[in-house]
C-alpha cells in the first residue's frame, strides 16, 4: 500500500505528483524569569497531515534527503507523456501557496481523447483536540483512440481514501481506509497480426484491477519506542487472480549524549494466487514472508554524521508449492560531512535490502501484465554510493552522485510471445501482455542535477542520469533506460499568470528477443524518446485557478513499453476551486 501525501497546491493538481513537504518543528516554550508563558492554539489540519506522517531528522542526512527513484508513466492524461523529474517531483508553480489558506479543493479537467480528470480533497479538524478527518477522491479516464491501434485502448482509474488522525504533544496517530478500481486494455498486439489479416474481433482485451486497503500509524516523541506502521491490502483482477499483503514495521531509537541507537524491524507478507493460465490448467501460487532487522548506531555533531549498522532479512518463500528460503545480510552504513557549513556537503554509504515484489505494485507500474507470471523478491546485496551537494551561488544548488549496486533476482518486464497453437486464448494471450524475467544485475550509475531559483519568479531544474549494466544470464536489461535527462522551467509572469515547461528524455531501452543467449546481441531495440509538456495557468481570484495543459507537444508516437504506442499530442483544460467549510 502506498502512503498518500496529498497537497492542495496547483502543482500537485497539474502534475499528479505527491508532495513531500517537511513538517515544521515544534517551538519550545521559553521561560521569562520564574514565570513560564504557554501559548496554545488550535491545530489546523491540512491534507498533508491527513495522508502523511513525516519523520523529523536529527540532522540533514543525505539518506533522508536523497532523491526519489525516477518514475515514468505511460499515461499522461491519459497515456504517457509525463516524465517525472529525477528529483522526484516538480517544483511548485504556484509560489503564492494559495492552497495553504484553504483546507479543501476540487479539480475538473477535460481534454482530447475524451479525457476526463476529477479530484476532490477535503480535510477538517474535529473539535479542539487536534483531531482531523479527511478524504480524497481521484478519477482519470480516457476514451482512447491511438492511431493505428486495432484494439480498444481506453482506460479509467478511480481512487477513494479516507483518514482519521490526531496530533498530540507527545505522540500522533493516523488511520486510513481506501479502495481503488481501474480498467485497462491489452491493446499492444504484435505487428505480425497486421500482415496476416488477423481477426481482432476474436480478442477481448479488457482487464480490471481492484483493491481495498487499510492502514494505521502511531508515532511517539518520547521514550525508546519511536513509530509503528501497519497496513493491509487485498488486490484482485478480472481473471480471478488475487493477492493479500500485510506489512508491520516497528521502529525504536535510544538517544545517547553523542549518538543514537536505532533498531528497525519489519515483517512483510504477500500471498498471490494467479489465474488459470490456460496452458497447463494450473493455478500458480506464490507466498513470501520477509522478516527484517536493521540495527544501527549513529554518531553526529554539527559537522558530520556517521551511521554504522547492518541489515538481515530472512525470506520464507513458497513458489508453486516448492519452498525457497534464504537469508540476506547487507550493510547499512551512511556518512555525511559538512565540508563547508551550509555550502558543501559530502556523503557516502553502503546499504542494501530486500524488495517485496507484489502483483499490485507491478500492475501499477505496468498495467499490461498477464495475470500469471513468476513472482519473487529482489535482493539488493549492496548499493555503494558517494556524492557531493551544495551551493555554487546563493540561488544555484547542485548534487552529484555515483552508485554501484548489486541485485539478485532483479525483475524486468518482457512481452509474452504469441503462441498460434494455443487453443481458447484469453485476452492477454495474443502476444499483447507482459511477464517477468529475473537476473543478477550490477548497475553503475552517475547522477547529477542543478537547480536555479530566481527569488520565486522563476525556477529551473536540470537533471541527468547514466546507467551501465552487467547481467549474469542476459545481454541487456529490459525496459530500463540507459540514460535519462530532464529539464523543468517554472515561471510566474504575474501574481495571476504562470507557466511550467518540462522536457524529458529517455535513452535506449531493450526488449528480450526470446532467442537463446549468445555472444550476439539480438535483443529488440525500443529506441530513445523525448517528451515535451507545457502548462499555462491563470488565477482570477484566490480561490479559482484556470489551466490549460499540453502533453507530448512534439507528437512523438514512441513506445513506452514494447508494442505499446502512446497517445500523440494531448490538450487538457480545466479549473481548480479551493474552499473552506468553516
Amino acid at each position: 500500500m502506498k502512503k498518500y501525501a496529498l497537497s492542495i497546491t496547483i502543482a500537485a493538481a497539474f502534475f499528479a505528483h505527491q508532495a513531500n513537504a517537511q513538517e515544521d518543528k515544534d517551538k519550545k516554550n521559553k521561560g521569562v524569569g520564574t514565570e513560564v508563558v504557554n501559548v496554545t492554539s488550535e491545530y489546523q489540519a491540512t491534507l498533508n497531515d491527513a495522508f502523511k506522517i513525516n519523520d523529523n531528522p536529527l540532522i540533514e542526512d543525505e539518506d533522508i534527503n536523497q532523491k526519489k527513484e525516477v518514475k515514468y508513466t505511460i499515461f499522461s492524461v491519459p497515456v504517457a507523456s509525463t516524465f517525472s523529474p529525477a528529483k522526484g517531483e516538480a517544483a511548485k508553480v504556484d509560489n503564492d501557496s494559495l492552497a495553504k489558506f484553504y483546507s479543501n479543493y476540487a479539480l475538473f479537467g477535460f481534454g482530447n481523447y475524451n479525457t476526463i480528470r476529477g479530484e476532490l480533497g477535503i480535510v477538517e479538524t474535529i473539535g479542539s483536540k487536534n483531531m482531523y478527518v479527511g478524504g480524497l477522491l481521484k478519477h482519470i479516464s480516457s476514451g482512447g483512440g491511438i492511431e493505428n491501434v486495432q484494439l480498444d485502448d481506453s482506460f479509467s482509474k478511480s481512487n477513494l481514501d479516507f483518514t482519521l488522525g490526531q496530533r498530540n504533544e507527545n505522540n500522533q496517530w493516523n488511520t486510513q481506509f481506501g479502495a481503488m478500481t481501474s480498467k485497462y486494455n491489452w491493446y499492444g498486439t504484435p505487428a505480425d497480426f497486421f500482415v496476416s489479416n488477423f481477426n481482432f474481433d476474436l480478442v477481448d482485451p479488457l482487464q480490471k484491477y481492484n483493491d481495498v486497503h487499510i492502514g494505521a500509524s502511531y508515532e511517539s516523541y518520547i521514550g525508546a519506542f519511536e513509530k509503528i506502521d501497519a497496513r493491509y491490502k487485498y488486490f484482485w483482477d478480472d481473471y480471478s487472480s488475487k493477492e493479500s499483503r500485510f506489512v508491520v514495521a516497528p521502529k525504536f531509537s535510544v538517544e545517547l549524549p553523542n549518538n543514537t541507537v536505532y533498531i528497525n524491524l519489519e515483517a512483510d507478507y504477500v500471498n498471490t494466487q494467479f489465474a488459470n493460465n490456460g496452458i497447463d490448467n494450473l493455478v500458480d501460487t506464490y507466498s513470501h514472508l520477509n522478516l527484517s532487522a536493521n540495527p544501527s548506531i549513529k554518531f553526529f555533531d554539527a559537522d558530520y554524521s556517521l551511521e554504522l549498522g547492518a541489515g538481515l532479512t530472512y525470506i520464507l518463500g513458497k513458489e508453486q508449492g516448492i519452498e525457497n528460503n534464504s537469508l540476506v545480510i547487507y550493510p547499512m552504513v551512511k556518512a555525511n560531512f559538512n565540508l563547508v557549513p551550509n555550502i558543501v556537503q559530502a556523503y557516502l554509504g553502503a546499504v542494501g535490502g530486500v524488495q517485496q515484489n507484489s502483483y499490485a505494485d507491478l500492475a501499477d507500474q505496468n498495467p499490461f501484465l498477464a495475470p500469471s507470471f513468476v513472482l519473487r523478491p529482489t535482493r539488493t546485496n549492496y548499493d555503494v554510493y558517494a556524492g557531493m551537494k551544495g551551493k555554487l551561488y546563493h540561488n544555484l544548488s547542485y548534487n552529484v552522485r555515483a552508485n554501484y549496486k548489486n541485485e539478485d533476482d532483479k525483475a524486468m518486464f518482457t512481452i509474452n510471445p504469441y503462441n498460434i497453437n494455443l487453443q481458447n486464448k484469453q485476452g492477454y494471450q495474443y502476444g499483447n501482455s507482459f511477464g517477468l524475467i529475473y537476473d543478477k544485475v550490477t548497475t553503475f550509475t552517475l547522477f547529477g542535477e542543478l537547480n536555479f531559483d530566481f527569488s520565486g519568479k522563476a525556477q529551473i531544474g536540470l537533471s541527468g542520469e547514466y546507467n551501465s549494466f552487467n547481467l549474469d544470464q542476459y545481454q541487456n536489461v529490459f525496459h530500463i533506460p540507459q540514460g535519462k535527462i530532464n529539464v523543468n522551467v517554472l515561471y510566474n509572469f504575474t501574481n495571476q499568470w504562470f507557466a511550467d515547461a518540462n522536457l524529458g528524455y529517455v535513452g535506449q531501452r531493450y526488449e528480450f528477443s526470446g532467442a537463446p543467449i549468445s555472444s550476439m546481441n539480438d535483443d529488440i531495440k525500443l529506441g530513445d524518446f523525448y517528451d515535451l509538456n507545457v502548462t499555462v495557468g491563470y488565477r482570477p481570484t484566490a480561490q479559482w485557478t484556470i489551466f490549460a495543459k499540453g502533453l507530448n507537444l512534439a507528437n512523438e508516437n514512441y513506445l513506452r513499453f514494447n508494442q505499446y504506442q502512446v497517445q500523440g499530442l494531448q490538450v487538457l483544460g480545466g479549473a481548480i476551486y479551493k474552499f473552506d467549510f468553516k
